[in-house]
């Protein structure tokens, strides 16, 4: 589900498989400074390999001096019992319904094509809505590509919380992502999609991961929503909701934790931090003034270097995200 399915259940931006070492990169991170408030917002992929450990000690070290973990669904506390209830409720057809006749004889075809190279018989989705089939190509596509979404860098971060008796806020809710997942009113261009990203994840993938270690915001934006949309402007309904929106709705969210003061250490998918509708840009436009979370001795030197030579022209300035 990436680029666009990065804002699925499995919500992550940028995934790929890359012949690199991932741990110790800079990744996509900013920090907000305010009397009372101390923020640092960390783009998230939700699914990652064994050598993305251990991060920057900037980054833990944020999250350490942080009291609270503010994240999209906290997937700790959710009973398996009642989520596994719900996707199999909601996630299923109604009955006498199936899925090729709810899909364009093209997109039936080509899903049926994709899962049969792969040894699954295309009955065994037959009765599941199209949002459903979005998650199980994901699924399918970052298994190949040895992903893991128990190493994940929010799943990281939520367990961490609760060995250290974190309050964790959710901006989200596991029930919002799904219904916001199987409600799409155009799945057939959804499916569409999906069946596009997938057909070669890697290839696909390989410069968006490069871009989330180095903390590349103008080149994640880029290839994950302004590059993709120049292509196939036809998906601009695909995005609204499963980026745009929920971009507004969890700035809200923020702001409204933010106004109360505090130590907040938000992780969400860094898809959802970039660009001009994206969250960072969204709370620049509200005040608040962020800049990048120095993760390296030079990007520490450059940062200490803008802060005097603003001191000395006694001018603010605000850093904007990629966009």
């Amino acid at each position: 589900m990436y680029r666009i399915l990065s804002a699925c259940l499995v919500v992550l931006a940028c995934l790929c498989s890359l012949p690199v070492r991932a741990a110790g990169e800079p990744l996509p991170a900013w920090q907000l400074r305010a009397p009372g408030l101390e923020v640092t917002l960390l783009g998230s992929i939700h699914m990652a390999y064994p050598d993305t450990y251990p991060l920057r000690s900037p980054i833990e070290a944020a999250f350490d001096d942080a009291a609270t973990l503010v994240v999209e669904v906290d997937t700790l506390s959710l009973d398996p019992l009642v989520t596994e209830q719900l996707v199999a409720t909601r996630g299923r057809l109604p009955e006498g319904q199936t899925l090729d006749q709810v899909l364009e004889p093209a997109t039936w075809a080509e899903l049926s094509a994709y899962l049969g190279e792969r040894g699954v018989p295309p009955e065994a989705i037959a009765a599941l809505k199209p949002g459903m089939v979005v998650t199980v190509l994901s699924v399918i596509a970052l298994q190949e590509l040895g992903l893991r979404p128990d190493l994940g860098i929010d799943i990281h971060f939520i367990r961490q919380a609760a060995r250290e008796g974190k309050s964790v806020v959710e901006l989200e809710s596991f029930e919002q992502q799904l219904d916001m997942l199987l409600g799409f009113p155009q799945s057939d261009l959804l499916l569409q999609q999906t069946l596009e990203e997938v057909a070669d994840m890697k290839a696909a993938m390989d410069p968006l991961y490069q871009a989330w270690l180095n903390g590349d915001a103008v080149s994640l934006e880029r290839l994950l929503i302004s590059e993709s949309l120049a292509e196939h402007p036809e998906f601009e309904p695909v995005y609204e909701p499963l980026f745009f929106e929920r971009n507004r709705e969890m700035t809200e969210n923020l702001q409204q934790l933010f106004n109360s003061g505090g130590k907040y250490f938000v992780v969400v998918g860094a898809g959802h931090l970039v660009g001009e509708q994206g969250i960072i840009s969204l709370l620049q436009e509200r005040g608040f003034e962020l800049r990048p979370l120095a993760t390296t001795p030079k990007q520490q030197e450059e940062q200490d270097g803008e802060r005097n030579e603003v001191a000395g022209n006694g001018n603010g300035g605000v850093l904007r995200a990629g966009g």
